[in-house]
């Protein structure tokens, strides 16, 4: 049966020999390569397995670890592509020390205190992806893997991940909606896939598919997803990569794409794009639009209306901090080189009433607002949160991810700047900013080409807060935000609080943004300017600035009145 498996690896020479991008990737791993070539591989030590626990830092572990992958990943592409001892050897070498890790999963998922078996046996994200990777590389590569590496490569994958799956044992994933549901069901799944037996996977598909179940039900119709474009990228794709396989492996039968729903997840990312490559930030998302264009590619020649970027936009060999061989096999076999590329955004708007959603593309700028709750997946505390681009540029920001440590995904995820409601322009009523938990909500009342209306009252724990909402009109040349507030008494305050990627500078009407002007009737507001930098994904330094304007006369009822006038140049 696995000679029907992945039979799109044939492809990948002529992909090479005819394709740029793929010939570029090549040079690129060659070159990559030659540092791992002549130096030793490093072993993951006790000590840095041990410093999350100790610390909650996981840079020390996660580095060593996913240097490991990297360095698999090129000697696997190597050794498909050219017929080198060099490269073979080091591929053994690098696939026999995987083998030899203590555990495939993460320390910052294995939960502390955990006997010896349950580390070895852990099913994370990165021990079910390590097993799909070895089944696939051993499926490709078997011609050129020495018997012992064969042999050791299935004994790993099945005492680690298949027979513990096997058993019944519960995983924390197993009902969860969002990217894990599909990332390790669908790589436990494709591990079986090639090494199970037929009794087996028949004995395990109705777990993964009802596990695949549940991510499904992590997106509303309109397909939108809450975690942002990056975790798209990530849940949709190993769902994607078991259904081909899935498909495969059926003959056809099988076919979990067919469904509109999928569909509809399918063609959201695309939504997305804005200028110069930029993205909706929304959630632990990162600040540029990226593609795993194999990905993109194979769902194109499913679904039509799927929009193809040009290369500026996919992920070269080394864009992913985890090297994911999954994702980076399919650029290489699942490529087309005569597909056609959009190579502008489409002006119009986009409204998913499921996440609560709103985007609008105009030949002057790009806006994206939303709604939602505060406990979604990779939750942010920005309900009323609003981003604008002008000219390709930043000017309202959303910081998306900071970085991943133990304590940002605790109970002190919110003392983090990037989640906390003061990393988004939303306003602070009585001194109160936002909270976490599904109760804090709000609601699109309206969403038009030319107006959107937000009620974000229940977003705030303040019982003399009897109305928020945020209406925005939108122009050629400007965007007007009006908020409404109605207290119980004339006693109360709030701030309306902004985040920009730029540093504004007050000017007679407000503040200057870049090449945007933001109106308002200065004698009602004190202002204040703040430069604050923080740790994003991967520790890196960002800043951003935050504008706070308190409202100074406190009545009943307050309207306030922000235009963004824009002069794009």
């Amino acid at each position: 049966m696995t000679n029907r498996l992945f039979t799109e690896n044939k492809n990948i020479k002529e992909n090479v020999k005819n394709d740029i991008f793929l010939k570029q990737q090549v040079e690129k791993i060659k070159s990559d390569s030659e540092k791992f070539a002549n130096k030793d591989i490093a072993a993951l030590t006790y000590t840095s397995f041990k410093k999350f626990y100790v610390t909650g830092s996981r840079k020390e572990y996660e580095y060593e670890y996913f240097l490991h992958r990297r360095r698999l990943n090129d000697f696997a592409i190597l050794n498909i592509l050219y017929d080198d001892e060099k490269y073979r050897l080091c591929m053994q070498d690098i696939i026999w020390s995987i083998l030899d890790e203590f555990t495939w999963a993460l320390p910052a998922h294995i939960p502390q205190n955990s006997d010896i078996e349950d580390c070895i046996t852990h099913i994370d994200l990165f021990a079910a992806e390590t097993a799909f990777t070895l089944a696939e590389i051993s499926h490709i590569l078997s011609d050129k893997l020495d018997k012992t590496i064969v042999e050791r490569i299935k004994y790993e994958v099945y005492r680690r991940v298949l027979k513990p799956y096997l058993s019944g044992r519960k995983n924390s994933w197993d009902c969860l909606e969002n990217n894990w549901s599909a990332v390790c069901a669908g790589s436990v799944g494709s591990a079986f896939l090639y090494f199970g037996t037929d009794e087996e996977i028949q004995t395990v598909l109705p777990r993964i598919k009802e596990t695949l179940e549940y991510y499904l039900k992590g997106f509303g119709d309109d397909g939108a997803c809450v975690e942002g474009i990056n975790y798209w990228a990530y849940g949709f794709g190993y769902f994607t990569y078991f259904a081909q396989l899935l498909y495969q492996y059926s003959d056809g039968k099988d076919n979990l794409l067919d469904n509109k729903k999928v569909e509809n997840i399918a063609v959201f990312p695309q939504k997305l794009w804005l200028k110069n490559n930029n993205t909706v930030t929304f959630s632990d998302c990162g600040d540029k639009f990226t593609q795993r264009s194999g990905l993109i590619h194979f769902l194109k020649q499913k679904y039509s209306q799927i929009a193809v970027h040009d290369d500026n936009c996919s992920l070269e060999f080394d864009g992913d901090g985890c090297y994911r061989f999954a994702h980076l096999i399919r650029d290489f076999a699942w490529r087309k080189n005569n597909i056609k590329v959009q190579t502008e955004s489409e002006n119009g708007f986009d409204y998913f009433k499921n996440a609560g959603w709103y985007i609008k593309r105009t030949s002057n700028y790009e806006f994206a607002a939303k709604a939602g709750d505060n406990k979604e997946s990779h939750n942010h505390n920005d309900i009323g949160v609003f981003l604008l681009n002008v000219g390709g540029d930043k000017i309202v920001t959303d910081p998306g991810r900071g970085e991943y440590t133990s304590d940002y995904f605790s109970s002190k995820r919110y003392k983090y700047f990037p989640p906390s409601a003061l990393a988004h322009s939303v306003p602070v009523v009585n001194g109160i900013v936002q909270q976490e938990g599904e109760e804090y909500r709000g609601n699109i009342v309206k969403a038009t080409e030319n107006e959107l209306i937000i009620d974000c009252k229940d977003a705030y724990n303040d019982c003399s807060l009897k109305e928020l909402t945020r209406k925005f009109e939108f122009y050629d040349d400007k965007i007007v935000l009006n908020d409404n507030f109605a207290f119980d008494t004339d006693k109360n305050d709030f701030t309306e609080h902004f985040v920009f990627d730029v540093k504004p500078t007050e000017c007679e009407n407000g503040l200057k943004i870049g090449n945007t002007e933001m109106c308002y009737n200065i004698s009602d507001f004190e202002c204040k300017i703040n430069e604050v930098t923080y740790a994003s994904n991967y520790n890196k330094q960002k800043t951003v600035y935050t504008v706070d304007l308190k409202h100074i006369v406190k009545t009943k009822t307050v309207e306030t009145k922000f235009g963004f006038n824009i002069k794009n140049t």
